[in-house]
């Protein structure tokens, strides 16, 4: 497998003294869907700036596909990797939606011609076509979410880098960027690396997450951190709430090996369970049934139970 990101014993501190990484060694191979999760203030951000050398790296323990970050110019930078922030008027400050696209590739000192079509080229992967000539501070929010990204596209990066992209959208929206990331991470093949508390989310865009908390703490398929009760606790996470409810069907009888992770899943495993079982799934209560669902709920509780203290 070629190796996209490879990050070996980074540290960083901010100017007050105050940690912020510590010892990150990770690898990310090309076409991977990486997430990565952890606790606010876990460093997730500041992590972020460094893989495209917003934030400078002397150390040089930053390769992407096999150059370092602090050895390259900063056009090189912006085109192996884009960045798209949480919010996107951070990102967007140009007076028209042609201007924001444009702004990468103009200072990446390509001709006019080029420019345009890449504006063009990056507005119609977003479904912003016939836009161009819009203000961006009159878009919905979902809008300017999918033009930050168009902006970051029209630099063509082989690495995506996404903070929160599902943050405050609504349910069709935040559902048309999951299926926009995943197309292009399948189609257009750029490696993405995603930064969300969305855990309801998390499964359609990872195949592999690593949980940060200033230093990496697990390394695993959704399926593995998130039967890791203790990681989950100790880092302030959630899982999904589908397998929170199959951990609780489990507790009434409900036998399943591979608790889904999503609501696709979740279909086709009680399918599966309910024709095997001649179109019928038994629930009961034994004796053993309310000690493990109060095991379950404490399980995931642990913000509310934290709360009370």
């Amino acid at each position: 497998m070629i190796e996209a990101v490879k990050v070996e014993g980074l540290s960083y501190s901010y100017s007050d003294g105050t940690k912020a990484l510590e010892g990150i060694d990770l690898t990310i191979y090309k076409g991977e869907k990486v997430v990565v999760v952890g606790p606010n203030g876990a460093g997730k951000t500041t992590f972020f700036l460094h893989l495209n050398g917003t934030i400078k790296n002397p150390a040089g323990n930053i390769t992407v596909f096999g150059r370092s970050i602090s050895e390259m110019r900063i056009e090189e930078r912006i085109h192996e990797v884009g960045v798209v922030f949480q919010d996107p008027d951070d990102q967007l400050f140009m007076p028209t939606v042609f201007d924001d696209v444009a702004f990468g590739p103009v200072n990446m000192g390509l001709e006019e011609n080029e420019v345009k079509k890449r504006v063009i080229k990056a507005l119609l992967k977003v479904g912003l076509e016939g836009f161009e000539t819009k203000v961006p501070h009159n878009l919905s929010y979902g809008q300017k979410k999918r033009l930050a990204l168009a902006a970051v596209l029209s630099m063509e990066p082989k690495v995506l880098v996404l903070d929160e992209p599902t943050a405050n959208l609504d349910p069709k929206s935040r559902a048309d960027f999951i299926s926009l990331i995943n197309e292009l991470n399948e189609r257009d093949g750029i490696t993405t690396i995603i930064a969300m508390h969305d855990v309801n989310a998390l499964p359609e865009l990872a195949n592999r997450v690593y949980v940060l908390n200033r230093r990496i703490v697990a390394e695993g398929s959704p399926r593995k951190i998130f039967s890791d009760w203790e990681l989950l606790r100790e880092n302030n996470l959630e899982a999904p709430d589908v397998f929170k409810l199959f951990k609780v069907l489990n507790c009434f009888g409900y036998s399943s090996d591979d608790l889904p992770l999503s609501f696709d899943e979740a279909i086709q495993i009680l399918t599966r369970t309910i024709e095997g079982k001649d179109g019928h799934i038994h629930l009961h209560v034994h004796e053993h049934t309310h000690k493990e669902l109060s095991d379950v709920v404490n399980s995931y509780n642990h913000h509310r139970n934290n709360g009370k203290k």
